[in-house]
């Protein structure tokens, strides 16, 4: 087991960071030394699993609640709708199913029988949520509840609540206690709890934690600040509130993983915002999954981040994310047949997620199981046609598939305007396998800075696409304004970040377009070294892959085809048809030993 070093995150190039929170250095100290100790006496030596599943047990899903006050009030039904959700989703003996992500105007015209068969589940919940302001006395809240059972589309159950605001988690108890009990489902101690929970008395706290949930579930930078800022004005307002401080370590995470922040002082908020909600309360499954998501983004931990995650699998069986998570560990583990398996599981609970779709369609394309991967993608867009990952991946899997780059291309077109940033990067990717190096730069005329490459985690700069384009295309060399930019950008990032192994990556290749062969050759194997397979097995593929092309450009043929054949052995998005279709490999293209590679995979294919 890895243990957290606060020696070297007090020692991080990045330490003069504005600060975030109250996380101080002494504060940080302390913090990451009590958290080290923790993590190390916790040990890891029991392999977690998912709980075991039973299948013979009443599924439901709970609508989201409809709004009936001003469109101001709409998070906090979206939150009541979460908070019934999660209450139910640690109860073993029903299976809680999402509906889709449209909300209820997506479902008002749809019958009881529709969303049932829709969802393949035996009963359906549904709410409407008034926050009355202008009652007598104080704020009420006026919830109308109605339970409806598939086979029949009859009602089993209806009420209207009406309580002082101040007892919403009253309210959500005796909803989630009746639909149990009308259900017929028996609880155990810890199931009742569950369902009893209070977090905080608080209201201001409350309504701001609501807010914060709103933002936090965006991949978008603005989104995530919001997030961040709601459940900081949350755990304000209650320090006591341990749920939202969960929430807010889980924000920390995902920003650092996404590369907008990666200083100490956000790692350090985040473990101690985790460890915080675990102290107030040592059994929280939101806790464990805050601690988990924490050692798999910021220290890829994976192994503590399955005992963390199984510990909130536990207490939380039917939450999609806990179990996802679990899945993306096992990934990053090699365990691809299990992560596929937990994938498919969350897919089954959340059948109209096409995030969840996608990851299945990801997983089996880069486990080179091409068909079941198309058929996903091609769901995920169904599913979602306004996202644009759909998209992007399935033109990825025809083009790994069998070089339909023609394909490929008519499947970005009909992509969504939605992300100029991100979609410029797919299609560069796109112009460079069909050689328009042209098209691929002006592709990139609306992204500035270090690019991340979410799929593969690799990241580059515009100026080393451009780079690498005129090369290519003959049109420039290496001694180009672009070339010589993209290399002192990249080692100005190696001198603040010296253990990221992205880095090493691309500036091991920016070398080797310029020509210079040891340095190259140093840089990409230093990013195998930080992170090879074993370690990681899907960003450790991707750096694997970037070594192979380094090896190619710098006149090292033999270690270029014997790096390809190490990685065409382990999943990964490398396949034959991308081999032959990659400009990338032009170098070493009329080599004997790389014709010889292909000819053995593609009769092994």
């Amino acid at each position: 087991m890895q243990c957290i070093s606060p020696q070297n995150l007090m020692s991080h190039p990045n330490r003069k960071t504005k600060r975030f929170g109250s996380v101080g250095p002494r504060l940080l100290a302390i913090t990451l030394v009590v958290i080290s100790i923790a993590a190390c006496k916790r040990g890891s030596s029991d392999q977690p699993v998912l709980p075991v599943q039973d299948t013979n047990v009443p599924r439901i899903v709970v609508l989201p609640f409809e709004n009936l006050g001003t469109p101001d009030d709409a998070f906090f039904a979206a939150g009541l709708t979460q908070e019934i959700t999660a209450r139910l989703a640690a109860v073993k003996g029903l299976r809680v199913v999402s509906p889709t992500g449209g909300g209820p105007d997506k479902e008002v015209d749809q019958t009881i029988d529709s969303i049932g068969r829709g969802l393949g589940v035996d009963y359906v919940f549904g709410a409407t949520v008034l926050w009355d302001r202008e009652a007598a006395g104080s704020e009420q809240l006026v919830v109308e509840t109605r339970l409806s059972r598939v086979s029949d589309s009859g009602l089993v159950w209806s009420d209207t609540i009406t309580r002082p605001l101040a007892e919403v988690f009253s309210v959500q108890s005796e909803i989630s206690h009746a639909i149990v009990e009308y259900l017929s489902v028996p609880l155990d101690d810890s199931e009742r709890a569950a369902l009893d929970s209070r977090s905080t008395d608080n209201l201001e706290a409350y309504q701001a934690y609501l807010r914060g949930l709103v933002y936090s579930s965006s991949f978008e930078f603005k989104d995530l600040q919001l997030a961040e800022e709601y459940f900081g004005r949350s755990v304000a307002a209650d320090p006591e509130f341990a749920v939202a401080h969960a929430e807010l370590s889980e924000n920390h995470s995902l920003i650092f993983h996404f590369r907008y922040d990666r200083a100490p002082q956000r790692l350090a908020s985040s473990i101690a915002t985790a460890h915080r909600a675990l102290e107030i309360d040592p059994n929280l499954p939101e806790g464990h999954r805050a601690l988990g998501l924490y050692y798999y983004w910021c220290q890829r931990n994976f192994e503590q981040a399955l005992a963390e995650l199984s510990l909130a699998a536990a207490g939380r069986p039917n939450d999609p994310q806990v179990i996802a998570s679990i899945g993306y560990v096992l990934r990053r583990q090699g365990r691809w047949q299990e992560a596929l398996d937990a994938l498919q599981r969350v897919a089954e609970i959340n059948p109209q997620s096409d995030v969840y779709v996608l990851d299945i369609a990801s997983t089996c394309a880069r486990m080179r199981l091409w068909k079941v991967g198309i058929e996903h993608s091609r769901r995920a867009i169904e599913l979602d046609p306004d996202a644009i990952h759909p998209y992007v991946f399935h033109a990825r899997i025809l083009r790994a598939r069998d070089g339909a780059v023609k394909d490929a291309r008519e499947v970005l077109e009909e992509m969504p305007d939605r992300d100029p940033a991100q979609q410029a990067i797919y299609w560069y990717e796109q112009e460079m396998y069909e050689r328009d190096f042209d098209g691929a730069v002006e592709a990139l005329t609306t992204v500035e800075g270090l690019i991340s490459e979410p799929i593969g985690e690799e990241i580059f700069t515009r100026s080393l696409a451009e780079c690498e384009s005129h090369i290519l295309d003959g049109t420039g060399g290496p001694n180009s304004s672009a070339c010589s930019s993209a290399r002192e950008t990249l080692e100005h990032e190696r001198a603040i970040s010296p253990g990221d192994p992205a880095i090493h990556s691309a500036l091991g290749w920016a070398y080797a377009l310029v020509g210079e062969k040891e340095a190259a050759i140093e840089s990409g194997e230093r990013a195998v070294e930080l992170l090879p397979v074993t370690a990681d097995a899907m960003a450790g593929h991707s750096f694997l892959v970037r070594l192979a092309k380094i090896y190619a450009w710098v006149d090292e043929p033999y270690r270029a085809v014997k790096t390809i054949e190490k990685a065409l052995r382990t999943p990964g998005w490398i396949s034959v048809a991308t081999l032959n279709l990659d400009p990338e490999w032009d170098p070493i293209r009329d080599d004997p030993r790389f014709q010889e590679l292909l000819r053995i995979h593609s009769a092994a294919d």
